[in-house]
């Protein structure tokens, strides 16, 4: 898979899965987590953990948007994106 699908994939997982401010599959805002989703692919390529990019996420959450953040389900999204990952490399 190249670099370039590979990111596509995370970012269809953070807008689709991930999504902490409710805009899924509204048209137009596909693009509102792409600052996040290069650092994942780093983070994924550096073999991080699912729980080391739950905790990036997390923090993203809490400390660039300031809501509250949902650790439970940033451990799914980063459990996902870990296995996404695994299974097309």
């Amino acid at each position: 898979m190249s670099i370039d699908a590979k990111l596509q994939m995370v970012r269809i997982v953070l807008h689709w899965a991930w999504d902490p401010i409710g805009v899924r599959g509204i048209e137009g805002a596909t693009d509102e987590y792409d600052m996040y989703a290069p650092n994942v692919l780093e983070m994924l390529k550096a073999n991080a953990t699912g729980e080391q990019i739950a905790d990036y996420l997390t923090g993203a959450v809490r400390d660039r948007m300031e809501l509250p953040p949902k650790p439970d389900r940033d451990k799914d999204i980063g459990e996902m994106l870990r296995q996404l990952y695994d299974i097309r490399q």
